[in-house]
């Protein structure tokens, strides 16, 4: 059975006559005998065991403060702040030092399906897979063969033919690097593409009141990792009949493109060069028996400022309502979850949805068609008597 040990360390802290006033925190966290699964003999019909082998820690700081920034008869100001920093470490692991964990969003689909690592000495949450180059070009062939109607690579180009389930390449063909220089894509040419963990997170508030009026503004706010974006991966693929080819990303003015304006096929490398001269992005044609791969183009920064919620509200003058016998009235209007700034491309980089049964934590950041938080709008009356 796993136990955990915490230590921490702590500072409270008042400047500028209480103006100015927090906490400062430090905290060191361990946790031993993690139950994962291991590898065991194959003679005992099984390939894996859980056992308790797993150790982790957790080293961070926390900073929290208030602020009095204007104190005035009619206008006051105050802002507060806090952030953490958090790194989550892999203390012990099995005799081999790493483990592999399998998100299971696309279930036995996935081309190699461990797609993260647990390392010893290395942080949680490591997507490991293949790294993006984005797509053959005219120029990594020599020439077409009319009759076989097959292209032929240039020497020294990796052939992803066979990893991609024996398709014939061709130009406009997802392509990735062949990291261990074999000239083929296998298994041994994936690496960490992303780290699912941020470096640093916290938010940040003001809340002013001038006259009868008040307003309050908070803010999240989250940086330094990446989000797995599944949607990118299953649906930009015309194979899957279901949902594939859905994102406006392969539309048919950036993707790599076979036939012409007329309507007719293109073979010959120097027409396809003259047809795709502002392609952005490869062709998401049908692969046969070909499965989703996880490379680096599904993973995004999931750095984000939101605004979490804005209130304003307006208390009626006190003779006024006190010859309704009410010491206070006050009406407001708030928006939870009002605005998010991000650069990335999916609804929301908050997020940590898969279908892992029970080891979700090893495989965190996955985005697999998680619905987005929903914006909500308050309106209300506070009443004292």
């Amino acid at each position: 059975m796993g136990y955990t040990i915490t230590r921490n360390a702590g500072l409270d802290f008042a400047l500028f006559r209480n103006k100015v006033n927090g906490t400062f925190d430090f905290y060191w966290n361990t946790t031993k005998d993690l139950l994962l699964a291991s590898a065991i003999p194959p003679t005992t019909g099984f390939s894996t065991q859980l056992q308790n082998i797993g150790q982790t820690s957790n080293k961070g700081v926390e900073l929290a403060f208030n602020a009095d920034l204007l104190s005035k008869k009619d206008f006051n100001l105050t802002f507060n702040f806090n952030m953490g920093m958090n790194n989550s470490r892999i203390d012990k692991l099995n005799e081999l030092q790493e483990n592999q964990a399998n998100s299971n969003w696309a279930g036995t689909d996935l081309k190699t399906q461990d797609d993260y690592r647990l390392r010893v000495g290395q942080t949680m949450g490591l997507m490991y897979g293949y790294v993006t180059d984005g797509f053959y070009s005219v120029d990594d062939f020599d020439s077409y063969n009319p009759v076989t109607k097959t292209y032929t690579l240039k020497s020294g180009v990796p052939n992803v033919g066979s990893f991609m389930g024996g398709i014939s390449v061709r130009p406009g063909v997802l392509k990735i690097k062949d990291l261990d220089g074999s000239g083929t894509i296998d298994g041994n040419d994936r690496t960490v593409i992303g780290k699912a963990l941020p470096k640093a997170f916290g938010g940040f508030g003001i809340n002013t009141v001038y006259r009868n009026f008040d307003f309050l503004a908070f803010f999240n706010w989250q940086y330094g990792n990446q989000v797995y974006n599944t949607g990118k991966i299953s649906m930009n693929m015309y194979y899957r009949t279901s949902y594939g080819n859905m994102l406006s990303t392969m539309n048919s003015n950036d993707r790599f493109k076979y036939i012409d304006a007329q309507g007719n096929l293109v073979t010959d490398l120097e027409q396809l060069r003259a047809l795709n001269v502002n392609a952005k992005i490869w062709s998401p044609f049908s692969m046969g028996n070909a499965s989703p791969v996880f490379h680096s183009y599904a993973v995004e920064d999931g750095s984000f400022i939101r605004l979490q919620n804005i209130s304003v509200g307006y208390s009626l003058p006190k003779k006024i309502i006190s010859h309704l016998s009410m010491s206070k009235l006050r009406v407001y209007f708030t928006v939870y979850n009002a605005f998010l700034w991000t650069k990335y491309s999916g609804y929301d980089p908050e997020v940590s949805a898969t279908r892992s049964s029970g080891y979700s934590q090893l495989t965190p950041g996955v985005d697999f068609s998680a619905y987005p938080k929903s914006r909500n709008f308050t309106a209300g009356v506070n009443i004292s008597f």
